[in-house]
């Protein structure tokens, strides 16, 4: 399915993705979302498989943690956004506030992972980090 861009910058669109431990909050993230801009474009409830995450995270595969991570992201149900807005890479990733939801209290306390977040892996929310991270999580997830 082709990407539609309905601003006159480029890339004025991003993916997020609420992960299992967001789940039970969901109401509450996209109404943060909401309220700072972002419109939805696309809106997705799904189990992710183990292929799909080892396609989304394939640079990770090799990592200690990995393991665990595709475990936790198989184990229940997540929700996949396509929001834009303008700069919306940008702003959704301010918006979520850093990996670590401890540094996030502190550095963002109003941020999604300073809300909900309960440690690096389970902090609630994904947010593409560049157009082509984009990109690839759209085409995988949608």
């Amino acid at each position: 399915m082709p990407v539609i861009n309905y601003y006159n910058k480029p890339h004025d669109w991003t993916v997020a993705v609420i992960k299992p431990d967001g789940m039970k909050h969901q109401k509450e993230i996209l109404s943060i979302i909401q309220d700072n801009g972002f419109k939805i474009i696309r809106d997705k409830i799904l189990h992710i498989s183990r292929v799909q995450v080892r396609e989304w995270y394939a640079d990770k595969q090799n990592e200690p943690y990995y393991p665990d991570l595709e475990a936790y992201l198989t184990r229940d149900k997540i929700r996949v956004l396509q929001l834009e807005r303008p700069e919306a890479i940008e702003s959704l990733r301010h918006l979520i506030g850093p990996t670590d939801p401890k540094k996030a209290q502190k550095l963002a306390p109003k941020s999604i992972r300073a809300l909900y977040g309960t440690n690096i892996q389970e902090n609630a929310i994904h947010a593409s980090d560049s157009k082509i991270s984009a990109e690839k999580e759209f085409s995988l997830l949608f």
